[in-house]
Formats: structure tokens, sequence, C-alpha cells
């Protein structure tokens, strides 16, 4: 039996929460949505080789989420209005093997637009500040991806590197360092 259907693990509520937002733990309600989401083209342009996860990937990827938090604290979840349930996307924090933690975060085309990008980031970077003591703190950009660049500049984040990512794509590393 898989972990997704049995979802027993004991995990926190919240992984962070921001004035409109909370960021929690995928649950198994959340698969459809997320599946959506994950579909979507525009969403997913920027997100890994560009090519939107299979239902099998999706079902992996909450798995893992839910793994990842019950074994280091912390991962990555679903994003949430406040005082509602559905998902509109995703965040959190990602360990590649020999890297630097990174922050994700990806959210519906619907919700694009209205300063939520922002109101995450800054969730994510107050929460690996205080609650999950993560630093330095990395986020990996497509080039092209203007939107997150602009963003996480924004935000104070510099380009740290560039390099290539696991599909051999071209990537930039930017970091926040105080």
């Amino acid at each position: 039996m898989s972990d997704y259907a049995r979802f027993d693990m004991t995990l926190p509520d919240i992984l962070f929460e921001t004035e409109h937002l909370i960021c929690r733990p995928f649950e198994a309600s959340d698969f459809e949505d997320l599946l959506a989401l994950q579909s979507d083209e525009q969403v997913y342009q920027y997100v890994g080789n560009g090519q939107p996860l299979s239902s099998d990937q999706v079902r992996l990827w909450i798995d893992r989420s839910r793994k990842n938090i019950e074994i280091n604290g912390f991962g990555t979840g679903a994003i949430v209005y406040k005082g509602q349930n559905d998902l509109i996307g995703w965040a959190g924090y990602v360990q590649p093997p020999e890297q630097e933690t990174e922050i994700i975060y990806g959210l519906s085309e619907a919700e694009w637009g209205k300063g939520l990008g922002t109101e995450i980031v800054q969730g994510l970077v107050e929460a690996a500040r205080g609650r999950y003591q993560i630093w330095p703190l990395h986020a990996s950009v497509d080039p092209e991806n203007s939107r997150s660049i602009s963003l996480l500049k924004k935000l104070g984040f510099e380009l740290f590197a560039k390099t290539k990512d696991e599909d051999g794509l071209d990537t930039d590393i930017y970091q926040l360092n105080a």
C-alpha cells in the first residue's frame, strides 16, 4: 500500500503563513487540484524540464513532500487562502543532492498579478530564517523566467551561479545572504 493511500504520518497543520495565505502539508484531497495545476502549460512552463507531471508523478510528489516534512521538519506543501482549503499553488523547500536548500513555488494562473508570489516568497524567507533555520537560502530559476527573477531580486536575492540542471537546461541560482 502506498503512503499516499494511508497518510498516517503526524505532520504540522501549517508550514508557514502570510497575511492572506497558508502553506500546509499536501493532503490526499489535493491530488486533482495539483494535477490540474501541474498540467497547466503556462504554470509549468519554467518548472523542471517544462513538461507537465503525470498523475503517478503527482502522487509521488505528494508522498515525497509529506515524507520530507516528517523526516526533515520542512518540505513542500499546498498554498491555500486562509479560511479556505482549495489548493491554488505550491511552495516550500527542497534539498537537491549536495546543494544548499532551495525554495520552490508555483501559483495558479488565475492568481497571477495579485502580489501573492511576493507574499509566498516573503513567507518562505521568514520561515527559513525563523522556524526552520535554513541559511543560506537559494532559488533555482530558468534564465527566461523574468517574472520570478524580478520577484527574487525585489526581495534581495542576488545571482549566485549559472549552471545546468539535472535535465541539462540552463539554470540560474539566486541566493539570499542576509
